[in-house]
């Protein structure tokens, strides 16, 4: 706890930098006409990009409809155009998962009003699902096709064939943004079968779309049927409903409550029936301020990145009541607390977070879990940002089933996949990130990685010592797709373990998707 009391101590940054100039006007002015430009995935006008590899790509990609892009404005013509929220729709833009870029431009003309032009830049959404990760010895590959941005409508879907570690699975999916025309109403379904599991979830809902926001809508269904011991079936369903409300909302902060309820219900078929059921209600809240951040070369490459500076807390519980009617034998309280705060002083940036949460029934504290995390960013230098990323946990009456674990799934490269368990769990990764080539055939971002992992897992019980730490080093090869919206890395690392043992490999190759922190 001593970590989140810190945060919250801690004094707020400077601000980061205001509106960027082409935004910034004078204030009152009336908006008098709003012009949408959407550009499709290679600007053809320009003399590096007019070839037939790429007309031909435009030719085949739907450009994003222009209604698409307007129901996602917080201005209306008519409205007194305010720079704050100018910004956050362009935040907002580069957040959909079929715009790599996102600018508006706003001018006063000679009537004295404010014409606004709204530019976005597709990202090219139809692709095949293609993905082998080798980690630990273990292979997982998926194969299928999904599209970000059916028609230019903004929904999306996908199909694809999973090979997760051994276990095969087809799952499909399908997302609405803006479901049946409505301004942030978003629905979404996705579906997995496998030879001995079925999953089915839909939710429909309208979100805190922006700080102006006053409240949000919503509901879920999600239907699972695995097997949980031999060859019994584990059947869980459960429905919720939620409302959230905005207190005084602004461009500046946020404060937020939120409220919803749960049903929950699982069944296990077999010689001894077993079931668990409940009715939970939940209760949240937001207090957030808002100092937003652009900068590039943080966890993507050539792509504008967004980070919230201000301090934010978030406080949630759950409350499950004893129901005898439903067989509730005892009241369950879940507590939960996260907090976050981000610095900035020249090209360095600091994110920090920190989160709590235990389970209490039976008049018994368990699953206490504190959690921190800091991640630092030096972006001086040319072509490359040094890093450093570091993580504490701590657990307390931790389920046996589920420990803290340490590998090369999360973070300590060079090991097994969850090599090491426990209820204490520390990590430490420097890297220094080398960019090489930018936009390389108008296709791909490509990088180098110079690493260096330390951490180690222990019980709460037994002593740890320095010698310990079980250390890696090693380099890998970045490589992003520069016209996709995520521009996410794929990473290919390979690392020596300094302390594998005599029994052990002591090189790991992996293939993971996104920047390792």
């Amino acid at each position: 706890m001593r970590y989140l009391i810190l945060l919250l101590c801690l004094q707020a940054a400077p601000l980061a930098a205001a509106p960027r100039a082409a935004l910034r006007l004078s204030a009152g002015l009336i908006i008098s006409s709003i012009t949408v430009e959407t550009h499709n995935v290679f600007e053809t006008e320009l003399p590096a990009e007019n070839k037939y590899l790429y007309r031909t790509a435009n030719r085949i990609h739907y450009t994003t409809r222009d209604p698409v892009i307007r129901r996602e404005l917080l201005f209306e013509v008519g409205d007194r155009y305010d720079a704050a929220l100018a910004a956050e729709t362009e935040r907002n833009l580069r957040a959909l998962p079929f715009i790599r870029r996102a600018e508006i431009e706003a001018r006063v003309n000679k009537n004295g009003t404010v014409d606004v032009v709204v530019r976005t830049y597709d990202s090219w959404t139809l692709e095949p699902v293609v993905n082998y990760k080798r980690a630990g010895g273990a292979t997982s590959m998926k194969a299928g096709i999904a599209d970000e941005n059916i028609l230019g409508q903004g929904k999306s879907g996908s199909a694809v064939y999973n090979n997760d570690w051994g276990s095969t699975s087809e799952s499909f999916s399908y997302n609405d943004l803006q479901f049946l025309h409505h301004k942030h109403l978003q629905y979404s379904a996705a579906a997995s079968i496998s030879p001995d599991s079925r999953h089915l979830s839909m939710s429909l809902g309208r979100p805190f779309y922006a700080s102006i926001a006053r409240s949000s809508v919503g509901g879920s269904f999600n239907y699972d049927a695995a097997p949980s011991t031999g060859a019994v079936t584990r059947r869980t369903l459960e429905a919720g409903v939620n409302y959230g409300i905005s207190l005084a909302p602004s461009t500046e902060r946020t404060r937020r409550v939120t409220f919803g309820l749960l049903v929950h219900h699982a069944e296990s078929a077999g010689p001894v029936p077993d079931g668990d059921r409940y009715l939970a209600v939940q209760l949240g809240a937001a207090w957030e301020e808002l100092d937003f951040l652009t900068v590039r070369r943080i966890r993507k490459f050539t792509h504008d990145e967004d980070y919230n500076l201000g301090l934010g807390v978030f406080p949630s519980v759950a409350l499950a009541p004893a129901i005898r009617a439903l067989g509730v034998p005892q009241t369950q309280i879940l507590p939960s607390l996260k907090v976050s705060k981000g610095f900035t002083w020249g090209d360095q940036l600091l994110l920090l977070n920190a989160s709590y949460f235990s389970k209490y029934a039976n008049g018994v504290n368990s699953r206490q879990l504190v959690s921190f995390d800091a991640a630092y960013y030096l972006r001086g230098l040319k072509y490359q940002t040094l890093t450093l990323h570091t993580s504490m946990d701590y657990g307390w009456r931790l389920d046996p089933d589920a420990p803290l674990v340490l590998g090369e799934f999360n973070g300590l490269r060079g090991y097994g996949v969850g090599q090491f368990s426990g209820s204490r769990r520390f990590l430490l990764n420097m890297e220094d990130r080398v960019y090489i080539w930018d936009d390389l055939l108008s296709l791909l971002d490509i990088g180098l990685v110079f690493f260096y992992d330390s951490g180690y897992v222990w019980l709460s019980s037994g002593p740890v010592k320095l010698s310990d730490l079980k250390n890696s080093a090693g380099m890998g090869l970045r490589v992003a797709p520069s016209r996709s919206a995520g521009n996410s890395a794929v990473r290919i690392d390979l690392a020596r373990a300094l302390n594998a043992g005599a029994n052990r490999a002591r090189w790991s190759l992996s293939i993971l998707g996104e920047q390792s922190f």
